[in-house]
């Protein structure tokens, strides 16, 4: 029997590499749709879905990790998207001018990136033991 709150090493390690693999498809994708399509799609239409599947990006790390173990899904799930979190706060910070005007909006917007982040983890967390419950009966 394992103990309440153990932790599965491999799963952090895969929800961890998952963080860093999304990141970087993230990245490409927004500079591959930038330089080639932003000609033929109206920059409204291509921000927003560019922004819908960055958002929804977000919950593979931690759906990855919940999958991954057997147990303690929502508690992989959930330290996967603090992780996450904490290197999306990291980013911001670091992307955006502290002196300029934007240093208010970032701050505004950050318990937002976390609160999103959290609840799609959360969800993915919750998807991944219902898919694992149902393989394994």
């Amino acid at each position: 029997m394992t103990n309440r709150f153990s932790l599965s090493r491999d799963a952090l390690i895969a929800g961890l590499i998952s963080i860093v693999i999304v990141i970087l498809l993230n990245t490409v994708l927004l500079i591959a749709a930038l330089s080639l399509l932003s000609d033929l799609i109206p920059s409204a239409w291509l921000y927003a879905v560019l922004k819908g599947l960055s958002i929804i990006s977000l919950a593979i790390p931690a759906y990855i990790a919940a999958t991954a173990t057997r147990y303690n899904y929502l508690l992989h799930s959930l330290l996967i998207g603090a992780v996450e979190s904490a290197l999306l706060l990291l980013m911001m910070t670091q992307t955006f001018s502290w002196k300029g005007t934007l240093q208010n909006d970032v701050m505004r917007q950050m318990p937002l990136v976390v609160l999103i982040v959290m609840v799609l983890s959360l969800l993915a967390g919750l998807l991944a033991k219902r898919l694992n419950q149902h393989q394994d009966s």
